[in-house]
């Protein structure tokens, strides 16, 4: 057994390194990501994801809850989690629309038990924002015909993190959750004239890397009440943090060659790797949820970010505060955990006087017992249908399904046998 373990460590240290190396691309599908800096990805693991994002008051013990570290303080055994996800994406302005899929690697987490019923630990790897646009604007100008106008981005942050939680008397339990974010987003803007070689096209990159410590605090109560009923309140918060970051500009010309490929001609603008901030906003999240041990709970949590107080290299980018209201709830049998949630965002962004909302229901399931004389480990499936934007003001509203499929494998490490 502690040779099984031992392996099974060292291969999720690999899948680190690995996925540190080549988890950059997160998959946004939406023009929306070239603000700030993407699409802020949902906090929650797979289970949490089939409960509206749920989260802050959330105790489990045969799953990972991210989103409060105080959590950690009840994990009992040693819980491995990994997940993928799809999303198809339906983009609509005025009479065009268009459909765009894509899938990718989630995140992949461990928890263990450091003092059984005390203390608990956690680390892993996930995605923190996503970029991934590619926008074309044609226009006609006089005296010089049709201008086509191109905007692109991908890329994102993601996070390293390792978290603890702790007991710090009968009912309550705090933890912190230190993360390193890393990764680039590559913006670009071009100029072309398709139907006149008198023109070179231009186009302008702007790339920004980051790289810096990231915390999150977390507050977690738990009352039981009669008939192995329970109640728990959480709260998490993540003071404005600027991250360190770099950044490098270039801005060039070309030309199509015959065959297809670009010719740059000169380039007009070249800055070398420039070191500054990238502030994130204060946050803060509460939650409660109420249940029966075993059998069922239901949930609800509120979220705050005070995205006024980013900064992208002293660029303000006219982000608004935004805030997310979500409810969900499970009911479990022997074999299986069915979930369903909803969730309502004010987002950050503010265009043409118009403050998008973004809202969705989701449904989850959790397929039990697959090693039926192991610890319990799951199958998480959750799906969310959900909307954002509009198509007034000459913007862009956005349908999507999500479908997130998770493995969680669990263990019993750090217990020394009885008998050799």
């Amino acid at each position: 057994m502690q040779m099984i373990n031992k392996k099974l460590f060292v291969f999720v240290l690999f899948l680190m390194v690995l996925a540190t190396k080549g988890f950059s691309q997160t998959g946004s599908l939406s023009p929306y990501s070239r603000y700030g800096i993407g699409d802020v990805l949902p906090e929650g693991f797979t289970y949490q994801l089939g409960m509206g994002g749920i989260g802050a008051a959330l105790i489990s013990p045969n799953q990972i809850n991210f989103i409060n570290p105080a959590a950690l303080a009840y994990d009992t055994i040693t819980i491995f989690d990994f997940a993928a996800n799809g999303e198809i994406r339906r983009l609509e302005r005025n009479t065009q629309n268009s459909t765009l899929n894509s899938a990718s690697f989630s995140y992949f987490s461990l928890a263990f038990p450091v003092i059984k019923h005390k203390m608990g630990m956690a680390f892993g790897l996930l995605p923190f924002s996503s970029v991934g646009y590619n926008i074309n604007v044609f226009e006609e100008v006089q005296n010089v015909g049709t201008v086509k106008y191109r905007y692109e981005g991908e890329g994102g942050f993601n996070k390293v993190y390792l978290a603890s939680g702790i007991k710090v008397f009968d009912g309550l339990s705090a933890g912190v959750n230190a993360s390193y974010i890393f990764g680039t987003i590559e913006n670009r803007k071009s100029i072309e004239f398709p139907y006149n070689v008198n023109y070179f096209n231009s186009r302008y990159i702007n790339d920004v890397t980051a790289k810096g410590f990231y915390f999150n605090y977390g507050l977690l109560y738990n009352k039981m009440l009669k008939k192995e009923q329970f109640i728990s309140v959480g709260l998490t918060s993540s003071l404005s943090t600027g991250v360190n970051a770099s950044n490098v500009q270039n801005y060039y010309n070309y030309s199509i060659s015959a065959f297809g490929g670009e010719i740059v001609k000169d380039s007009i603008y070249e800055e070398s790797e420039k070191s500054g901030k990238i502030r994130l906003p204060d946050y803060y999240r509460a939650g409660v949820s109420y249940g029966k041990t075993g059998k069922w709970m239901a949930g609800a949590d509120f979220s705050y970010n005070n995205w006024e107080k980013f900064r992208n290299f002293d660029s303000k980018d006219s982000l608004k505060n935004s805030y997310t209201f979500s409810i969900g709830g499970e009911y479990q049998t022997k074999k299986l955990i069915y979930r369903v949630g909803g969730r309502y965002t004010q987002t950050y962004l503010s265009l043409n006087n118009n403050q998008l909302n973004d809202y969705g229901i989701t449904f989850g399931l959790s397929i039990l017992k697959l090693f039926p004389k192991r610890p319990p480990s799951a199958i998480n499936i959750a799906v969310e249908l959900g909307s954002r934007g509009t198509t007034e003001s000459n913007l862009i509203k956005e349908n999507y399904i999500r479908l997130n499929l998770g493995f969680t494998l669990t263990d019993i490490w750090f217990i020394k046998p009885k008998y050799d």
